[in-house]
């Protein structure tokens, strides 16, 4: 009897050590991407996380991946499992006319109708959207930079950030990656 008691009394220590041990992984709202290898010829995933520490009606996400040998193509960005799926709008520009042009750009808002009510995204932690590349066949092995960065346009502002219900950007982070191209 005595062994199961002290078993029981290290377990709840046990865990209740894990708990406080749990920091957040970061400490304001943050976008991070995963590190990927692919080879020429590939079809990829790259996932875009994020985690949240306040509630989040929105954000847009542009991704860079520029290189100058290696010519990735962007072929679509998914949303499926997302925790921002249910939002009421979301929009995706992959322009990428020009070797200068290699962005990945997507955003989400709760809702753009004032007469709908959607909840927002609460803190936590969990997928964001899902892009798709290939690496041409004849690509080099290389490593290419996965940035934040902007999107000229003379009227609306392509840049990251995130905002909460009342529509007021909050405090966020990026923090980029990388796709290494080896054969």
């Amino acid at each position: 009897m005595r062994n199961i008691v002290l078993f029981c009394l290290f377990t709840c220590l046990f865990f209740s050590a894990s708990a406080l041990a749990d920091d957040p992984k970061f400490e304001t709202n943050t976008v991070y991407v995963d590190e990927v290898t692919a080879k020429p010829g590939d079809h990829f995933a790259v996932k875009v996380k994020v985690f949240s520490v306040d509630s989040l009606a929105g954000c847009q996400v542009p991704i860079f991946f520029r290189h100058e040998n290696i010519d990735l193509w962007c072929d679509s960005i998914s949303f499926a499992d997302s925790r921002m799926e249910y939002f009421g709008f979301d929009d995706i520009k992959l322009p990428q006319t020009e070797k200068d042009d290699k962005v990945a750009y997507f955003a989400f808002i709760a809702t753009i109708d004032p007469d709908v009510y959607v909840d927002p995204l609460l803190p936590g932690d969990g997928l964001l959207a899902t892009l798709f590349f290939t690496a041409p066949k004849d690509c080099p092995e290389g490593v290419v930079e996965l940035t934040r960065g902007m999107i000229p346009h003379p009227h609306i502002s392509f840049v990251f950030s995130m905002w909460d219900q009342n529509g007021q950007e909050v405090d966020s982070e990026f923090i980029g990656s990388k796709i290494t191209i080896k054969k």
